[in-house]
């Protein structure tokens, strides 16, 4: 049973490599699939085997009659992935299951369970390419020569074999779950994959308002890193932003800590006779930097140029923020402007673009200055 989970852990890890931006399947392809998927895994709870057989394709009736048939004590569909023109698919469903390994015999746990789908005859069907299951995360395996005398081979080591559940959920690491904020403050964390699969993250629902968090990826390859970025708006109060492993369903909460105070803010100095070598003060100096234009319409592909000029008596440092969105491309040709001086934004949406803001940074007051960018088709 043990080696059952770990198996359906690897395939799920592989199931997961997914692009983020593909088209949604039709609706009745995706309801098909769903009433199929739950019903081949109701009847395993139910334990009725016999008629879950109808489910499963021609070339892999054989393989479902000799493998063993585990006990789930419920099944929730999870996610399902499609390829190959919406005509394959994979699921994953978390089913509530015994696992026999010491600790756990006695306690169920929630297992998340591949499985793979295609279309034969027009209806879905459970199917298991068995050449694939050859690859495991060690390597292809290859079968060797059953030994025609003497001493049967030895029996693997359980060495290496973990006596909990506990490395399930130690395949994504932060390199700190805690941080400590001011309002107007942002923090990132490096988030690390060390599972042998592509990983998915995502932020739940429900974190603290105030606190804004995005992630800069949400599929993580094999030994990648992703950043996740926690930002203290105005109202900001001390909570907790969860981060969710998709395959095991693992939560990683993020201890935020707001502390009293906001950012001191960029004072004035006292007036001067002349009026004209003043320095800007906070909430004036964003004004003095004049775009172009503030919004903007962009077909996947393709780019636009914003200018932008500093009306300012003074030098003015401009930065674009990590936190836009995600694919659309901000690129600065310089980012120091002396009195006066001009610098171009160029805009390019890349595949997947949605709309969004792009906001170019006054580092010295850290005012922002957006720009509506409208994605077309």
């Amino acid at each position: 049973m043990f080696r059952f989970a770990a198996i359906g852990l690897w395939a799920a890890m592989a199931f997961a490599q997914n692009e983020p931006f593909k088209p949604k399947p039709p609706v009745e392809v995706d309801t098909a699939l769903r009433a199929r998927v739950q019903e081949f895994f109701d009847l395993h709870v139910k334990g009725q085997f016999r008629k879950a057989e109808e489910l499963v394709a021609e070339d892999t009736k054989e393989f479902f009659y000799t493998r063993n048939k585990p006990k789930y004590l419920s099944c929730d569909l999870s996610r399902i992935d499609y390829t190959d023109n919406f005509t394959k698919a994979n699921a994953v469903m978390v089913c509530e299951m015994y696992i026999m390994m010491p600790g756990f015999a006695d306690h169920p746990m929630k297992v998340p369970t591949p499985s793979a789908w295609k279309l034969e005859n027009g209806k879905w069907v459970w199917w298991v390419d068995q050449d694939a299951l050859r690859n495991t995360p060690w390597g292809r395996m290859t079968a060797g020569a059953f030994p025609e005398k003497g001493a049967p081979p030895a029996p693997p080591s359980f060495a290496s074999i973990p006596t909990n559940a506990d490395f399930l959920f130690k395949q994504i690491q932060l390199d700190r779950n805690s941080v400590s904020l001011k309002v107007g403050e942002k923090a990132e964390i490096v988030i690390t994959n060390t599972a042998p699969g592509v990983m998915s993250l995502s932020l739940p629902p429900g974190g603290p308002k105030e606190i804004e968090a995005k992630l800069d990826k949400l599929n993580l390859m094999a030994g990648a890193t992703a950043t996740l970025t926690l930002i203290a708006a105005k109202g900001a109060k001390s909570g907790v932003i969860n981060l969710q492993v998709d395959q095991t369903l693992q939560i990683l909460p993020v201890q935020v800590t707001i502390l009293e105070g906001a950012l001191p803010e960029k004072v004035a100095p006292p007036a001067a006779p002349s009026v004209a070598s003043q320095p800007a003060s906070a909430g004036v100096l964003a004004k003095q930097l004049k775009l172009d234009r503030s919004s903007l319409r962009l077909k996947v592909g393709g780019t636009a140029k914003i200018v932008i000029t500093n009306t300012a008596p003074e030098p003015v440092s401009i930065s674009i923020p990590t936190d836009g969105p995600k694919a659309i491309i901000a690129k600065l040709d310089r980012l120091k402007l002396p009195a006066g001086a001009k610098a171009t934004l160029t805009l390019s949406a890349a595949k997947g673009a949605k709309s969004g803001a792009v906001e170019v940074q006054v580092d010295q007051t850290m005012e922002l200055l957006p720009i509506q960018v409208t994605i077309v088709k």
